[in-house]
């Protein structure tokens, strides 16, 4: 299930082409100017990666490329990087999630939802957290949320210390009432079950994205298993793994907390 902070919830920034979501950590970004924020991490290829056609050397040396100029801070070389990326491997998502994420720094957020759109519409079920972004930018776009959410909420996803982390997710419940991900991340940190049941609940009733429905309905289970409510829990995993909607990382998931022992503690 999908973790926060120090539960590894994305990827750091790393080499282009590794297929798992343990890389190791990045060199402390080297921005020369103060006010620039360091980049939220990128996410690494999907699982299913190496069954998809070959991308070519050339495309990986580019992505790598943006990558480095990115924990730098240049996000205008590494916007070229990604861009000539994704012209030798149009078909390759990772160039344009990185293409999203580096026009969300560089503040035109126009740019980056018509990046995660086209993302979209190439992997309809996402890339690493490619939905969430996509939902939260299309929700300050309408209006629903100040603009600028989704930028701060990386931010914070930054931090280190638990404390300022919980107040700051707090606080921007409260500017951001309808701000998904904010809800979602105190729900998987709330240390009470009923304080994660509650924030679940929350969530779930802003109609979140598909990927973010199916995590909250993962830990939903796990908290009924807190609560050794066992049949209820296998339903819960059940209906995901039936529904054809969800997203293979979600069904996957479903089934190895299904067939895990019930003696097992989430």
């Amino acid at each position: 299930m999908r973790r926060f902070l120090v539960l590894s919830v994305f990827i750091a920034w790393a080499g282009g082409c590794s297929c798992q979501e343990k890389p190791t950590a990045p060199a402390t970004p080297t921005d020369a100017a103060p006010t620039v924020s360091p980049p939220p991490p990128m996410p690494a290829l999907p699982e299913t990666a190496p069954q998809a056609p070959a991308i070519p050397e050339h495309a990986l040396e580019l992505h790598a490329q943006g990558r480095k100029q990115g924990e730098a801070g240049q996000f205008d070389e590494a916007l070229k990087s990604f861009l000539q990326a994704r012209e030798v491997a149009p078909t390759w998502p990772i160039p344009l999630y990185d293409i999203g994420l580096t026009y969300l720094h560089m503040k035109e957020d126009a740019r980056a939802l018509e990046a995660f759109e086209q993302l979209d519409t190439l992997v309809p079920q996402g890339v690493s957290d490619s939905m969430r972004m996509l939902d939260s930018l299309r929700r300050e776009k309408a209006g629903r949320v100040p603009p600028g959410t989704l930028r701060e909420f990386l931010e914070v996803e930054q931090l280190k210390d638990p404390v300022e982390v919980q107040h700051r997710l707090e606080a921007l419940t409260k500017k951001a009432p309808d701000f998904v991900p904010a809800w979602e991340a105190l729900a998987l940190t709330a240390d009470k079950v009923d304080e994660g049941e509650r924030l679940i609940a929350k969530a779930l009733a802003l109609e979140p994205d598909l990927d973010t429905r199916g995590q909250l309905l993962l830990h939903k289970a796990a908290l009924l298993k807190r609560r050794h409510e066992m049949e209820a829990a296998r339903k819960q995993l059940q209906a995901l793994i039936d529904d054809p909607n969800m997203p293979p990382n979600i069904v996957t998931e479903a089934r190895e907390m299904l067939a895990a022992p019930e003696s097992a503690q989430p």
